[in-house]
């Protein structure tokens, strides 16, 4: 019997390993064949992105609309704040402290670097204003309808739940519609899943077929730093937030079911692809779904702890190449500045190039480093987005401590 259930709850993820593990030796062994597979593996993808706005849109606006009260929904949003910008904070500062004393380009010669890369003069940061438009809004509802502009996306969605709530009984035929579309999309979801084993082979094969060695030379170190930076911050961090929520019983419910998200947002980098395993894991972990349901996207659009330690990575590798020294005030400024470009720039169509033109603008470096920076990017990113979309999960998770917003507390 107890095999029976440990195959019923692990069964899928142990198909999920297998499915990686080839996908790691095909790409390796046989790059004919991982070609010949690519298009599987771009299908998959294509379908949860295909997903992903219907299922924002309807999870978020039933969500609110059908919640009990303000005051409870409020206590979500509330406590769902606090806690993005509490880990948020403290991925900055951790990593600061850890890649202070670990330096990410010790002794590297920056003009070598820069002539090396062959580039050119490229254009200042844009101006605030006009890029805070461009965050929270677009020029037409059709534009909506992708993944690259979620945020709008977020707000618009969570306007129409509101004032569906705020309407009671005159809205009720379209909050039903609202629910109604919540399940479906989630039904649609679990059959696109079943293609998940086979979708991750190809995907992966493909990967390492493309990637092969690339690192070499001063980015090694930095690689090196951060990837054991954030895997402390992903099983201890994660860890510490899950105890706070409910003591050990708390972490157990955490890490039993973070195997699924891990290897997607290890499979995918994209935290937009890990939100509907995201959803499925906190209904696992018994999170009610006025919580997953706001908390998981809005948490794919602006929580993320990796690209913040990915902010501080980048900012400390610039000022080893020009020299540039740690002082008290700097290092608020580099948490404050790594912060901005996780959790707001997170939100921008190619915001990552918006991030660090924003640390070039603030530090003051060439725009000839841009391009050094960009690909750091490239190097952290499976573990980068591995924080951002289990963070997720971790917040909903604490979000859940009060006993009013939690799923299990009646059981």
């Amino acid at each position: 019997m107890p095999r029976v259930r440990l195959l019923r709850t692990y069964g899928f993820s142990f198909l999920l390993l297998t499915a990686i593990a080839l996908g790691l030796v095909l790409g390796r062994l046989a790059p004919s064949v991982a070609q010949l597979l690519r298009p599987i593996g771009d299908l998959f993808l294509n379908l949860i992105f295909t997903l992903i706005v219907p299922l924002t849109f309807f999870t978020i606006s039933s969500s609110i609309a059908s919640s009990g009260s303000s005051e409870r929904l409020s206590r979500v949003s509330v406590r769902m704040l606090i806690g993005f910008l509490a880990t948020s904070v403290i991925a900055a500062a951790l990593s600061l402290l850890f890649l202070s004393v670990v330096s990410p380009a010790p002794g590297v010669d920056a003009a070598a670097l820069l002539s090396g890369r062959g580039v050119v003069a490229l254009p200042k940061a844009p101006a605030l204003l006009p890029q805070l438009v461009a965050m929270v809004s677009v020029s037409d509802f059709s534009e909506l309808l992708s993944r690259k502009s979620m945020l709008p996306l977020l707000l618009f969605s969570l306007a129409v739940g509101l004032c569906a709530r705020s309407m009671k009984q005159k809205a009720e035929p379209l909050t039903r519609c609202l629910q109604s579309g919540a399940a479906v999309f989630l039904r649609l979801l679990d059959c696109v899943m079943y293609l998940a084993p086979i979708g991750l082979l190809a995907w992966f094969a493909a990967t390492v077929m493309d990637t092969g060695s690339q690192l070499a030379g001063a980015y090694f170190r930095s690689f090196v730093a951060y990837y054991a930076c954030a895997a402390l911050y992903f099983v201890i961090g994660f860890s510490a937030y899950a105890y706070l929520s409910f003591g050990l019983p708390g972490v157990r419910r955490f890490w039993s079911q973070m195997l699924e998200p891990s290897l997607t947002a290890l499979g995918t980098c994209s935290s937009m692809a890990t939100m509907p395993v995201n959803l499925e894991a906190c209904t696992r972990m018994g999170i009610a779904a006025e919580v997953r349901d706001v908390v998981i996207p809005v948490g794919a659009v602006l929580h993320k702890d990796g690209s913040v330690m990915g902010g501080v990575l980048k900012i400390l590798f610039a000022m080893s190449l020009f020299q540039q020294s740690l002082s008290p005030g700097r290092c608020v400024l580099v948490i404050l500045v790594a912060v901005l470009v996780g959790v707001v720039m997170g939100a921008i169509p190619s915001g990552g190039m918006m991030g660090e033109l924003l640390i070039l603008s603030v530090f003051g470096f060439p725009p000839e480093t841009l391009p050094l920076l960009a690909i750091i990017s490239i190097l952290i990113d499976p573990m980068a987005t591995l924080l951002n979309a289990v963070g997720d999960n971790v917040v909903a998770l604490w979000v859940t401590r009060d006993p009013s917003l939690d799923a299990n507390a009646a059981t």
